[in-house]
């Protein structure tokens, strides 16, 4: 099915940010390399403020797709606390992968834009609740003992290994590595019988 045109735009944007970085997102760009007609992206977003804004929520929602996904998988399989390790290196793997790897740069790149423009940065702290509450689950489903205090240590934890990687061509830690941080990260707070 193809994409409506505020969609097109949004992923173009995130595009053009994972490969240009910030500089390289203009209204203009991102027309010409979405092939649509001079003036489009100006009309569904006025300002720099509105396209950033649209390619942070767009960007949000694909993760949060794929972290949904992981969370039925979680309850069709009844993952465990071993199961949910496992599946955070996936994970992992995943948002670094060549399909997503634009994508994640595109990240980081708003996140850092954030840090100067408190209007995103309002969008990155309620998407950091929602991944919050998200993490939380995993963890309550997977048996470990305090999950709010338990998730915000994870999302660094991953936010870090992503972070670490997404600047080189081959994988700075090995998966096994990456599996023995989650395990040191989880191994202690896991619910008596899980």
């Amino acid at each position: 099915m193809p994409k409506d045109r505020k969609t097109l735009i949004a992923d173009t944007a995130i595009d053009l940010l994972g490969e240009l970085g910030a500089r390289g997102l203009t209204h203009r760009a991102v027309d010409a390399q979405a092939g649509l007609p001079a003036g489009s992206t100006s009309f569904y977003c006025r300002s720099r403020l509105d396209l950033l804004t649209l390619a942070l929520q767009r960007h949000a929602a694909l993760d949060l797709a794929d972290l949904e996904t992981d969370a039925q998988r979680m309850m069709k399989d009844r993952v465990s606390r071993e199961g949910l390790i496992d599946l955070l290196g996936e994970r992992v793997a995943d948002w670094l992968s060549p399909p997503k790897r634009l994508r994640l740069v595109a990240r980081f790149e708003l996140f850092m834009m954030a840090s100067r423009e408190p209007e995103l940065a309002k969008i990155v702290g309620q998407q950091r609740q929602f991944f919050l509450h998200a993490t939380e689950a995993a963890l309550t489903q997977a048996g470990v003992i305090d999950p709010p205090g338990t998730a915000p240590a994870l999302l660094a934890l991953v936010d870090g290994l992503l972070l670490d990687q997404v600047g080189t061509s081959a994988p700075v830690l090995s998966p096994a590595t990456q599996k023995a941080a989650f395990k040191r990260l989880l191994g202690e707070r896991v619910k008596t019988g899980a």
